[in-house]
């Protein structure tokens, strides 16, 4: 072998020793960063669930506040913020009047802005078994169709599906001072975060999935909302902290229907009753105490003045619904009854225009029109019990997802 080639091989092996011993020491630096990580949970992070006896602690967080209003409705007035609390000090007095053995804890009771990295040091600070973060859905103008509840939970990484949903809860760090350098160290895309906050998180991963899980049932089938889902997205509040943890989003403010269910009271009551109801279930499974549950309520009962007409596209069927000399269907007015029974249907759409039997919009349902001074609500079919109107509001979802149940005094 000529002098050259020797030497080319020596310093060929030379340096691939000292890449190997380069890996070594770089791979023992990174497994002792984390085991220091993983002594400091040890020792600061409690256990998720309580059976000692002690209070079970509860941090209700309502999203957005102050100069952060998040999604805006119809209205400028119809603000995210506002719903959100309202929800959640809905849930906060069915908390504070059924379950002694419960400590409540909100990030905030009143319009102020609280950062992101605030709200989940308070959630750690108590030392809290479960954090629930309160949320309105919103989408752009062009989609404002689609309506229903959704329950997240905690993912390192982002799916395309639920980007929207990340962007839009992960804003709020644009009203924080050096807001994007302060969450910087929990960048997504880094190797070296995923394996930090997959160690401390995992724990809580599948206990956050199990109550979303019980809370987007309470909110779909107590609620009488379109079930959405529970997913997992990539969302600041819930990465930073250290307890089961669960965004959840009570309906679309940008949906027409759903706005209006969320800015009336019974509207926020359901939610409430429903979030509080999988609480109090989740918390009967983890320590065995079991609180009592609340039940919705019907929603409000239209005017006696609020006019009633049927609307159809099909041909009438009797001379009690077609006046002989018109292909118009009657208007009936509703009267009081000696002895009024509540009735369930299925809203589907709701605006400020009057529209015509035969509409598109209708997609071919018999529906009913009710006037509310220069508002008008459609519905369709009608329910003498809730279970027969979840089953009637199942069969349209296809055409109207947004549908949902409101009872009449009839």
């Amino acid at each position: 072998m000529p002098e050259n080639g020797i030497l080319f091989f020596i310093l060929n092996k030379l340096n691939q020793k000292f890449i190997t011993l380069h890996l070594i020491i770089h791979l023992m630096q990174r497994f002792l960063h984390i085991l220091i990580y993983l002594f400091t949970m040890l020792i600061t992070v409690p256990a998720f669930a309580r059976t000692d006896g002690g209070q079970y602690i509860v941090v209700l967080d309502a999203g957005h506040g102050g100069k952060d209003p998040g999604a805006i409705g119809s209205s400028s007035k119809n603000r995210e913020k506002d719903i959100n609390l309202a929800i959640t000090l809905g849930v906060g007095r069915l908390l504070q009047a059924n379950c002694p053995d419960v400590k409540l804890v909100y990030t905030r009771s009143t319009d102020v802005f609280v950062e992101l990295g605030r709200r989940a040091e308070i959630a750690n600070k108590v030392k809290a078994d479960l954090f629930v973060s309160i949320h309105t859905n919103a989408l752009p103008k062009e989609a404002r169709k689609a309506a229903g509840v959704q329950s997240y939970t905690l993912s390192l990484r982002t799916a395309s599906t639920n980007l929207e949903v990340e962007k839009r809860e992960n804003s709020v760090i644009q009203y924080e001072i050096d807001g994007n350098s302060k969450y910087s160290y929990s960048n997504p895309n880094s190797s070296e975060s995923d394996i930090m906050f997959e160690l401390m998180q995992d724990r809580d991963m599948q206990e956050s999935v199990n109550f979303a899980k019980i809370v987007q049932n309470e909110m779909v089938r107590t609620g009488g909302r379109n079930d959405m889902g529970v997913l997992q997205a990539n969302l600041a509040v819930l990465r930073l902290t250290y307890m089961p943890s669960v965004l959840l989003e009570v309906g679309y403010i940008s949906t027409p229907s759903e706005e209006q269910f969320l800015m009336s009271d019974w509207g926020r009551e359901t939610m409430a009753k429903s979030i509080y109801n999988a609480i109090v279930r989740y918390k009967a499974q983890v320590t065995g105490k079991q609180s009592k549950l609340e039940k919705i309520g019907n929603a409000p009962t239209p005017s006696p003045a609020a006019q009633v007409e049927e609307i159809s596209n099909e041909a009438p069927q009797s001379a009690k619904t077609q006046n002989s000399n018109s292909n118009k269907p009657a208007a009936q007015k509703t009267s009081a009854s000696k002895a009024k029974r509540t009735v369930y249907k299925v809203q589907i759409l709701a605006g400020n225009v009057k529209l015509k039997s035969n509409d598109r919009q209708f997609k071919g349902l018999k529906c009913e029109m009710h006037q509310y001074g220069k508002r008008y609500t459609y519905t369709y079919g009608s329910a003498s019990t809730m279970e027969e109107a979840k089953k009637l509001r199942k069969s349209i979802l296809d055409k109207f997802p947004e549908a949902y149940i409101v009872t009449f005094e009839e």
